[in-house]
């Protein structure tokens, strides 16, 4: 013979769940699915940062090997300075200039984005370039991301 089960237990009450309960395990399994998602968010824009950050180290990166071959008079010269100035800051988008070729990846691919080199004379005193020991240059690419500006800067001295 075959037991049979039934669905009361030994007092003769039902078994099984309340609504209440039901409820509650319902906004506990919600609760868990919604910070599971926002971690998913969170981590799509972490990617995203990382991706765009990368690409403007590059472009920096590019920019300054390219005028790092440069002679230490050229280096100067390229970007319009003369010997008697000690320092000197170009804009890619501002018209032609040595930085401006480098403006169509950047809009390619960063989102307002423009980058800057700026050359400075060091040295004793206040050198002008052709009195300078040293000419510092610095790449900065600045972009817009999430609403705020963000900025990528490289330097580099030259004795």
């Amino acid at each position: 013979m075959r037991a049979r089960r039934s669905l009361t237990g030994h007092d003769g009450e039902e078994q099984g769940f309340s609504l209440i309960e039901v409820v509650i395990a319902i906004g506990v399994l919600a609760g868990v699915l919604l910070s599971i998602c926002s971690m998913f968010i969170l981590g799509g824009r972490q990617l995203k940062t990382g991706k765009t950050m990368t690409e403007a180290t590059t472009i920096a990166h590019d920019i300054m090997e390219t005028y790092d071959k440069l002679s230490y008079t050229a280096l100067y010269t390229t970007f319009g300075a003369v010997a008697t100035d000690s320092t000197k800051t170009v804009v890619s988008t501002a018209g032609t200039n040595a930085i401006s070729p480098w403006q169509t990846e950047i809009d390619r691919k960063l989102a307002n984005g423009s980058a800057s080199v700026t050359v400075l004379a060091m040295g004793p005193g206040t050198p002008n370039f052709g009195a300078a020991l040293g000419i510092r240059m610095t790449v900065s690419v600045t972009w817009t991301e999430l609403g705020r500006q963000q900025t990528v800067a490289l330097s580099t001295t030259r004795f």
